[in-house]
């Protein structure tokens, strides 16, 4: 699948929130990529063994593990991984904040005391059911936030694979 997404951030050092457009495919088989800006300024795929970063439009691609710090939480998030029912509820207290007709809001604060010091909480908005995840929001522990807004899912286009690709540095 294919979706848009619109990407909030607020952080105390900033006056105003800075907002910036992107999409992500997410395949069956949990590859994914996952793009910030347009023309993209940031990107980060995952071909199921590899994940190649590139923060910036001038920036060499980076080869990552996926453990690494700088993707760890988007390799869960993205990929699938340990986002299942037993994790969530094995890594996270899960609190229904807002239920609505079109929406309901999940709240998930962290267990383990060490992710507590730097992430207070994480937000799903979902449509009811769970079919589609419509927002997602981190709260960090020195107030920043990072919301993200998601368009309907589309079929990816016909070339998929290209999107795994990484051209030649």
């Amino acid at each position: 699948m294919r979706v848009a997404f619109k990407q909030t951030r607020t952080t105390p050092a900033l006056k105003e929130a800075v907002a910036s457009s992107g999409q992500f495919w997410r395949m069956a088989d949990g590859r994914f990529r996952w793009e910030l800006g347009n023309p993209a300024t940031m990107i980060l795929i995952f071909d199921q063994a590899t994940v190649r970063l590139k923060e910036d439009t001038t920036a060499p691609w980076q080869t990552l593990k996926p453990d690494d710090s700088r993707v760890r939480m988007w390799m869960k998030f993205l990929s699938g991984r340990e986002m299942d029912a037993e994790s969530l509820t094995q890594n996270f207290t899960l609190k229904v904040t807002q239920q609505e007709k079109t929406f309901v809001t999940v709240a998930m604060i962290p267990r383990p005391l060490l992710i507590k010091k730097y992430l207070k909480q994480l937000d799903m908005q979902i449509e009811p059911g769970g079919k589609r995840l419509l927002g997602f929001r981190i709260v960090q522990g020195d107030g920043s936030t990072l919301l993200m807004n998601f368009g309907p899912p589309e079929k990816p286009g016909a070339d998929v694979e290209k999107l795994f690709r990484v051209e030649a540095q």
